[in-house]
C-alpha cells in the first residue's frame, strides 16, 4: 500500500514539474539546454519530499558538492528498476540534451547535480524539506541579476545572482567536462573527416614521447577574474590550434580539451602539449580558448570551423600571412551568440613560433595569460 501511494504522489508531482519534458522535440540552442535543465531542477525539487531521496542526494553529494553527480546515477541509487513516472521523465529529458548538445543519442546522461555549500554549512547538517534546487538563466552570467530556485512543492523562490545565500541549494545544470570531451573527439573527427586536417597529422605516441618530436608546451594559464555568480560552476575551457596544411593548400585545425581548466583568477601548471609542430606550414600557428558554457552544440561548432572557415577563407595561396586568417576566420564563423551574449570566446594568440618561449604572455583579447615553452621530446 505504501508503495502504491508514493507512486500517485510521483505522478501528480511530475504532472506538476515536468510539463518542458513532456512536449514535443525543441529546437536547437542554447535557450532550449536551459529550458530542458529547467525542467529537470523542477523535477528534481519535486522528488526532495520523496522518502530516500534527500538522503540519496546527500549521500552522493556528500564528498565533493560542487563537482556533482550525474542524474542518471541519483536516480539509479533512489530508483533502481527505474519504476517511477520521474525516473522516465529525467532519462527523456537526458536524451533531449544530448541531441541539444549535438553528442551521440547513446552514452551517459549529461544532466548533473551539485550543490552550492556555504562555508560553516554542510549538506549532511540539515533537513530535507528547506532545500532547494536551481537552474541557471541563460545568457552572459554577467547579466544575471536572479536565480530561480523551486521548492519540494513546486513553487518558485528569487535568489540574487550576485550575493550568495547563507543556506545550501542544490543546482542542476549540465556536465559539460563530460560534453566537451565527447565533444572534442567529435569535432576532430569531423575535421579529419572533411580534410581540415592532415591525413599524415603527427600524434603523440602513447606515452607521451616520439624520437625528435617538437611541441609547444602549455606550462601555466590564468584567465581574468570575472567577479562570476556563485551559482556558476567550473568552467570547462578548450583550445582551437589552426594554421596551415604542410602538404596541402587547406587549414590545419585540430581542438583539445583543457578540463583542468576551471576558475578564473587562479594559476594553472598543466604542462600540456598545445602545439605539435611539424603539422603546421611555416612553422607558426594560432591558439584560440573557448568556453563551453553548457549550451554548446557539438554538431554546429564542426559545421562553423569546416564549411564557415573554408567559407571565409575563399581561395587563398599557402603563404604566411594567410595564418593568422585563418584564426580571423574561425572568430567569424563562430555563432553570433559566442560573442554577442555569451562568455563562450576567451582569447586568441596569433602566429605562435616554434621554437619560441612565450613568459606571461598576454592574449589579443586580454582574457588569458599564458607561459608556454618549446620543448623536444625524445624516445
Amino acid at each position: 500500500m505504501k508503495q502504491w501511494r508514493f507512486r500517485v504522489s510521483a505522478l501528480v508531482l511530475l504532472l506538476a514539474s515536468t510539463g518542458a519534458f513532456a512536449q514535443g522535440p525543441v529546437r536547437a540552442g542554447g535557450a532550449d539546454v536551459q529550458v530542458l535543465t529547467d525542467a529537470g531542477a523542477r523535477e528534481v525539487a519535486a522528488l526532495i519530499a520523496q522518502p530516500g531521496f534527500a538522503d540519496a542526494v546527500r549521500s552522493s553529494l556528500h564528498a565533493a558538492p560542487e563537482q556533482g553527480v550525474p542524474v542518471q546515477s541519483l536516480m539509479g541509487r533512489f530508483d533502481p528498476q527505474a519504476q517511477t513516472l520521474a525516473s522516465a521523465s529525467l532519462a527523456a529529458g537526458d536524451r533531449q540534451l544530448r541531441q541539444r548538445k549535438g553528442l551521440p543519442a547513446q552514452g551517459q546522461g549529461l544532466l548533473q547535480l551539485r550543490a552550492y555549500v556555504p562555508e560553516g554549512h554542510s549538506l549532511a547538517a540539515i533537513n530535507a524539506h528547506p532545500l532547494w534546487v536551481a537552474s541557471l538563466p541563460r545568457g552572459n552570467d554577467r547579466d544575471w541579476t536572479t536565480i530561480t530556485a523551486y521548492d519540494a512543492q513546486g513553487r518558485a523562490h528569487v535568489l540574487d545572482a550576485k550575493r550568495a545565500p547563507d543556506f545550501p541549494v542544490l543546482i542542476v545544470d549540465v556536465d559539460t567536462r563530460r560534453a566537451v570531451q565527447e565533444g572534442m573527439a567529435l569535432v576532430n573527427a569531423g575535421l579529419k573527416a572533411r580534410g581540415l586536417q592532415s591525413p599524415e597529422r603527427i600524434q603523440l605516441s602513447a606515452d607521451g614521447t616520439q624520437a625528435s618530436l617538437d611541441i609547444t608546451r602549455l606550462d601555466r594559464i590564468r584567465l581574468a577574474d570575472d567577479q562570476e555568480p556563485w551559482a556558476l560552476g567550473a568552467a570547462e575551457v578548450f583550445a582551437v590550434v589552426s594554421g596551415l596544411q604542410v602538404g596541402a593548400t587547406a587549414p590545419e585545425m585540430v581542438t583539445v580539451d583543457m578540463p583542468y581548466l576551471d576558475y578564473d583568477g587562479t594559476d594553472y601548471t598543466p604542462q600540456q602539449p598545445l602545439i605539435i609542430w611539424g603539422n603546421y606550414r611555416f612553422n607558426a600557428a594560432n591558439v584560440q580558448l573557448f568556453e563551453d558554457d553548457g549550451d554548446t552544440n557539438y554538431q554546429e561548432l564542426l559545421v562553423a570551423l569546416s564549411n564557415g572557415v573554408k567559407a571565409a577563407l575563399g581561395a587563398f595561396a599557402p603563404e604566411y600571412a594567410v595564418i593568422a586568417d585563418i584564426a580571423g576566420a574561425i572568430l567569424k564563423a563562430m555563432p553570433t551568440s559566442w560573442f554577442a551574449n555569451d562568455i563562450d570566446y576567451i582569447d586568441s594568440y596569433y602566429l605562435l613560433q616554434r621554437g619560441q618561449a612565450y613568459q606571461d604572455r598576454m592574449g589579443a583579447a586580454n582574457n588569458a595569460k599564458v607561459t608556454l615553452t618549446p620543448i623536444t621530446l625524445t624516445e
